[in-house]
Formats: structure tokens, C-alpha cells, sequence
């Protein structure tokens, strides 16, 4: 049983007005909430890979004055900026050196020794390593959110969230970013300094029968919030990490569909709402596209509560985007490309804070794509980061273009029309709704994922 708080801030309870169990509530309207106004300021205080000056010195290196420690297993230090030069040292995980200049050509002068010498930038980092490369974590800490139950509803979500702000606020912000059809509230939380240079969105449940995915995100924001302060990566700060990075995670985007695949008609708001789910299905049945009695067809229902598949609905190619002829459980795209109160919501999102990474969280197949047809800059970056996070969750990774099947989504609209590096993750490897069966093993992939997405970024952003 969770231990709750008799006093709950005024705010919170407004911002979560939408979320309840016995009875149904109306959520506020955007203009009715105060929420966090989305800016992005860069910090000009933290250090990092960035030149003091706008213009090279005679020897080609932009002068700056910061440490940065090794990021690889072995790293030689050379006497000039060459492969081929001659070997002053082979140093190791985490050493330390102060750098006094940034090179055009990928090599960094450092002083070491007191003597100058060149390092290759890729190995390096500007984040303090520490000698205690991880750190040895208490899994009774994480008493918030619940994963012994196959079904995480909006309800508990909801729950979950007015928890972590109320133990972790100094670490996180609560936002709304729109409210669905039936009356949900579009949650975002930003964990770390919203004022660092580097930012990262992660998006969870865009189908209604991947609900799982709010699972991993909501038990993900706790680890990190939990151990914000005393965990590390590799060696690396949790808290140095998320004052470089900020993480911005939407943790259910698709509310209404996966109250719809978890409760059938049971917990929908509006009756209209209700008529429509039922002519849908009777359409279906007697159209032969289901055999399914009511309840299971939505079980496996995949919409928004306005019958359209928000995996299509994004305009990226909109016009070529393969769909069924009418609204449905799955497979609709709309009349128009954002039309739904969750894609406005999300592109919200994307354009009020200038994003390095969107990693979207799908199931099934346990598969890692960065490739969407974007420019070559930007499917280099997002090789990049695939690359490595599939490596260290074990997934396979998908470096063919999905092509016309990227058309609509939200990795092929933000990687193509907005220019940032994207990751479609694909949880799991049975059907969906995913069995709590596989929630360990996903856990177990995930759960350092974003201290190395994070390291990743601040790699490739120098």
C-alpha cells in the first residue's frame, strides 16, 4: 500500500484534475492550468565542449581551458595530431586531463605531463568520471511505481505522478500539453536542468495496446529521480548527466486508446464517445474485418479515442500513408494530418524546445530504427546513437529505410521535417498488449538506457 500525503499542493491537484478512479472527473482546459512555459535557455555556466573564442588559433585549435576525462576502455596520447605520431602514453578509463585547445580535424591538444600533447576528441568527455564505475542500487527504493499488475492504467499513472513530485520535485517538472477527446490530460515530465544545452524526448504509448510502454517510462522516471543524486553510470553522474542533458518524457501520449484497450467501455466519459466504439465494431463485424466479440475487439484496440491511429496521423507524406477507408480500432490516419488533440499535443512539444533526440517507444520485436529517409547529417547522428544503444540493450538493430513505412509517424515527421535524430524502439518480443511476463527482461535492457543516450549526446555534440 502506498503511503499518500493528506496535504496535496493546490496546483497539483488542479494539474491532475483529469485522473480518477470511482468518479469520473473533467479535466481542465489548457487556459484553466498553469503550466511550465516551454523555453529553452542554454546555461551559460556549465562547461563543456565549447571554443571561447569564434576563431582558431595560428595552429588551427580554438583556445579553451576545461577537463575532460577518457571515455574508452585504452586511449594513446601523441605527440602530434596523427594516428601516425609518435606515442607518448596509452591511459585508461578516466583519466583526467586538462584540454587547451579543440582541433578542426577530430584531435584535441591537452596538457599532460606539462608538456602539450594531442588526444582523439572521440574518446573524450567533459563530464567528471568518477573511480567507482556504477554503483550498486536498492530495488525496495523504488516503491512508486507499481509493476506487479498487467495492467498500468491512466488512473495509476496518474497516482504515480502527484508521488514523484511530491518526493523528487527539485528534480522534475510536471506539464500538460493538451487534453484528449475524452478528457485526459497529456502529462510531459522534465527531469534535470531545463536550461541545458543538450535536450531529449522520450514518447511512450502512441498505440492503445502498448500500454507496457508507460510502464517502462514511469518505472524509468523513478529509478532516475530516485537516484539522481547518489547513481552513476560508468562513472559518470546521474546528476552531472542530467545537468547536460534534460530528458523530457511523455509517458502515455495515447490516454484515451489504452483506457479503451484496458477497460473496454467501462471507464470512457462521454457517451457519444461509447456509441461510437460499439457502431465501429458492428461496422467492422459485419464488414468482415473482425471476428472478435466487443470486449476483445477492444482489447486490441490501437486508436485514439477518435477511432485514428496516431502512428499515421503525423504529415510526413500524409498523402501516401497506407490507411483504412473510415475511422476504426486501427489503421485510420485521419482526414488530415494533425488532426488529434495528442499529435498537437506532441508537436507542441517538439517545436517549443529545440529537441537533439526523440526516442519512441513501440512494441513488439525488440528492435532498434534510426533510419526514416531523413537528410544524411541527420540519419548519421541517428545511426550513431542506434548503433550503441543496441549494443548495450542487446537489441537488433534496423539500419534499412523503413520507407513508405515511416510515412505518418512521429520518427519519420520529426527525423525528415524537423531535422533531429530519431530512435524507434520496439519493447518486447511477444504480441500486443505485451504479457507482464516480459516486463523484467525489458526492465533489465532499459534501465541505464538514457544515462547512455545521455553520455552519447554530449559524445557527438562537441
Amino acid at each position: 500500500m502506498k503511503k499518500r500525503c493528506a496535504f496535496v499542493v493546490v496546483w497539483m491537484m488542479c494539474l491532475l484534475a483529469g485522473c480518477g478512479r470511482e468518479e469520473k472527473k473533467t479535466a481542465l482546459t489548457l487556459d484553466q492550468v498553469l503550466l511550465t512555459e516551454h523555453k529553452l535557455i542554454f546555461s551559460p555556466d556549465l562547461p563543456g565542449n565549447v571554443p571561447t573564442e569564434k576563431e582558431p588559433d595560428e595552429a588551427g585549435y580554438y583556445p579553451v581551458n576545461d577537463m575532460v576525462y577518457v571515455t574508452s576502455d585504452t586511449l594513446n596520447i601523441r605527440k602530434d595530431p596523427s594516428a601516425e605520431s609518435e606515442l607518448v602514453e596509452t591511459v585508461t578509463y578516466g583519466t583526467e586531463f586538462t584540454r587547451t585547445g579543440m582541433g578542426t580535424q577530430g584531435w584535441d591538444r591537452i596538457s599532460y605531463k606539462g608538456e602539450t600533447a594531442y588526444v582523439s576528441r572521440e574518446y573524450l568527455i567533459p563530464v567528471p568520471i568518477q573511480d567507482e564505475r556504477g554503483f550498486e542500487f536498492s530495488q525496495a527504493k523504488l516503491s512508486i511505481v507499481d509493476t506487479s499488475r498487467q495492467i498500468y492504467s491512466y488512473d495509476s499513472m496518474c497516482e504515480d505522478l502527484m508521488e514523484l513530485k511530491e518526493n523528487y520535485g527539485k528534480h522534475m517538472q510536471l506539464n500538460v500539453l493538451g487534453t484528449t477527446k475524452d478528457n485526459r490530460n497529456i502529462f510531459e515530465v522534465v527531469v534535470g536542468n531545463p536550461k541545458a544545452k543538450l535536450q531529449m524526448t522520450l514518447v511512450g504509448t502512441l498505440c492503445g495496446t502498448e500500454y507496457m510502454t508507460s510502464l517502462v517510462c514511469m518505472k524509468q522516471l523513478e529509478y532516475y529521480l530516485c537516484f539522481y543524486e547518489t547513481g552513476n553510470y560508468r562513472g559518470l553522474r546521474y546528476q552531472d548527466l542530467f545537468d547536460r542533458v534534460a530528458i523530457r518524457v511523455i509517458p502515455m501520449l495515447n490516454p484515451d486508446g489504452a483506457t479503451i484497450s484496458q477497460e473496454y467501455l467501462s471507464k470512457i466519459n462521454h457517451k457519444k464517445m461509447q456509441d461510437n466504439l460499439r457502431k465501429w465494431f458492428e461496422r467492422d463485424q459485419t464488414n468482415g474485418g473482425t471476428s472478435l466479440n466487443l470486449d476483445n475487439y477492444l482489447m486490441f484496440f490501437e486508436a485514439n479515442g477518435n477511432g485514428v491511429d496516431l502512428r499515421k496521423n503525423f504529415e510526413w507524406h500524409f498523402e501516401e500513408v497506407e490507411s483504412v477507408s473510415d475511422k476504426s480500432s486501427k489503421g485510420f490516419k485521419g482526414e488530415a494530418p494533425a488532426t488529434e488533440p495528442e499529435v498537437k499535443a506532441m508537436l507542441h512539444s517538439l517545436k517549443q524546445s529545440k529537441q537533439n533526440l526523440l526516442v519512441v517507444y513501440h512494441t513488439s520485436g525488440a528492435k532498434i530504427a534510426w533510419n526514416f529517409g531523413q537528410e544524411e547529417t541527420v540519419l548519421k547522428a541517428g545511426k550513431s546513437y542506434g548503433e550503441k544503444l543496441s549494443a548495450f540493450m542487446n537489441y537488433e538493430p534496423v539500419e534499412e529505410n523503413l520507407g513508405t513505412a515511416a510515412y505518418g509517424s512521429l520518427a519519420g515527421y520529426a527525423s525528415n521535417v524537423l531535422g533531429v535524430p530519431s530512435l524507434q524502439i520496439t519493447l518486447g518480443t511477444g504480441a500486443a498488449p505485451l504479457s507482464l511476463n516480459e516486463f523484467n527482461s525489458i526492465w533489465n535492457a532499459c534501465r541505464e538506457s538514457w544515462a547512455v543516450m545521455q553520455m552519447d549526446l554530449i559524445m557527438l555534440n562537441k
